[in-house]
């Protein structure tokens, strides 16, 4: 509910304990968009509007960008799922963020997915290449909140076009999932 232990006072951001969304551990995780998803819930609560009233748990969704080279994560990196004792597979491809790749502002991206061995859930994501990589990080953050595994990001329904994303054959999201799919029935 965002509140504390004194009547009407609620607290978010840097200043509360947040557990991790995936690991249930506590986390040190302290970022603005983590904040913003507090203080609207607090917010909510404050006026008694009914919406979820707990806070699902931090994913440690960012991104930046140096130089020209954007870099995002959210989730799992390998060694956190190693460090929690999660069997996973990774999942990974590289391609151009635009077709034909040959367009003056394309970028390549690689991307590295992270899926639980048994459930196939995607728990984790980290990408490196050009600005798409900023939005490509928050629909994976959306699919890991929604708990999505493998085969569902595999049968998305996407939009591309050759001036905004990748071509519809090379999606990094979708070949990178395909890539992890494959680790399961290699024998």
């Amino acid at each position: 509910y965002m509140r504390t232990s004194m009547k009407d006072v609620f607290a978010v951001g840097d200043c509360t304990a947040k557990r991790h969304f995936l690991t249930g551990e506590y986390t040190k995780l302290m970022l603005a968009s983590t904040a913003m998803a507090q203080g609207r819930l607090a917010g909510s609560n404050l006026f008694e509007i009914k919406v979820i009233k707990e806070f699902p748990g931090a994913l440690g969704t960012f991104s930046t960008r140096i130089c020209d080279v954007a870099f995002a994560s959210v989730g799992l990196t390998e060694s956190d799922a190693k460090r929690a004792g999660i069997d996973y597979v990774v999942g990974t491809n590289e391609a151009v963020d635009r077709h034909p790749g040959k367009l003056p502002d394309a970028s390549r991206i690689y991307i590295k997915l992270i899926f639980a061995r048994y459930s196939h859930q995607l728990l984790g994501a980290q990408i490196k290449g050009g600005v798409s990589a900023g939005e490509m990080i928050n629909m994976l953050s959306v699919m890991i909140q929604n708990r999505m595994t493998d085969m569902e990001i595999d049968t998305l329904q996407i939009g591309t076009h050759p001036l905004l994303t990748s071509s519809p054959i090379a999606y990094p999201v979708i070949n990178a999932t395909v890539s992890a799919i494959m680790k399961w029935y290699k024998k």
